[in-house]
């Protein structure tokens, strides 16, 4: 077992739900593949609307959220994802790097520039877990 997947079982515990919101399949594969290879589990939305409907039917401890989506802007999901559990570690990503700043602004934990890395997303991950 690799160190990263020892994190998902033991130092991340409560962090196994993760829900990835982003418009491009691609890019929600890619994400679901390196969390699932780690011991998460993963669904994934491809719309504001498809988040929504997600999240009031799970709990998830961690949402990755694209900012442009097909029906709106990411960011207007953050008070929905706060409502249902004020704890859920919420990681912007985007191609955006400048939107870096507005998104801590707008109360997300982590910022993620597109292209990312395995390496990356699995650092995240552990940043996120020590700061529970």
């Amino acid at each position: 077992m690799n160190q990263t997947n020892q994190l998902a079982r033991n130092d991340a515990s409560g962090m196994e739900n993760v829900l990835l919101v982003d418009d491009e399949v691609e890019i929600c594969l890619l994400l679901s593949g390196i969390l699932q290879r780690e011991g998460f589990n993963t669904s994934y939305a491809l719309s504001l609307k498809e988040a929504r409907e997600r999240l009031s039917s799970g709990s998830y401890e961690v949402v990755f959220l694209d900012l442009n989506l097909p029906d709106g802007v990411g960011y207007q999901l953050i008070p929905a994802i706060r409502d249902l559990k004020e704890d859920t570690k919420i990681v912007v990503v985007s191609a955006y790097d400048v939107e870096r700043k507005k998104a801590e602004e707008k109360g997300a934990d982590y910022f993620v520039a597109k292209p990312f890395t395995r390496t990356k997303i699995l650092d995240v991950l552990k940043q996120l877990a020590f700061d529970q």
